[in-house]
């Protein structure tokens, strides 16, 4: 995904001299997104340098409690998820879901609220992810859920 402006919120990770980039987290233009995708990273990146900005702006820096543990997961340029766990929670009404199957690449639109109304609104993706099955090659546990922002009109 190309970035556009409007991908002004980003997280990345560096070494703690602060000289080299490890990896960008998450690239997005939803604030909300941004916040949660913080919060996790926090608890998913023990020992790491994170810093959050806002365009060049740096909103957050901080060295994460404890020993690095979890090595580097290279998030994909426009999902938040790809290896931090979101809870079904964190989605806003403007939020929409697709579920991708690794196995045949089939996509689908999936209903937040039927989601949480079944797992519950403290349900991280990592957990639904492992629940739901392909309706095209019927197998299960390769499904990724995507966050997608509903077009603006």
């Amino acid at each position: 995904m190309a970035n556009t402006a409007e991908d002004n919120f980003r997280i990345e990770v560096w070494d703690r001299e602060e000289k080299a980039l490890v990896e960008t987290i998450c690239r997005s233009p939803d604030s909300f997104i941004s916040q949660a995708a913080w919060q996790t990273a926090i608890r998913r990146r023990p020992g790491m340098l994170l810093i959050h900005y806002n365009s060049r702006h740096v909103m957050e820096k901080i060295i994460t409690p404890g020993e690095p543990t979890v090595p580097p997961q290279t998030i994909v340029e426009g999902s938040i998820h790809a290896g931090l766990d979101v809870s079904l929670s964190d989605l806003r009404e403007w939020h929409t879901l697709r579920a991708w199957c690794r196995n045949c690449s089939h996509h689908a639109d999936v209903k937040s609220a039927a989601l949480i109304r079944r797992y519950g609104k403290g349900a991280l993706f990592s957990t639904v992810e492992r629940a739901l099955f392909c309706t095209s090659c019927d197998r299960g546990g390769q499904i990724r859920l995507e966050i997608h922002k509903l077009p603006r009109n």
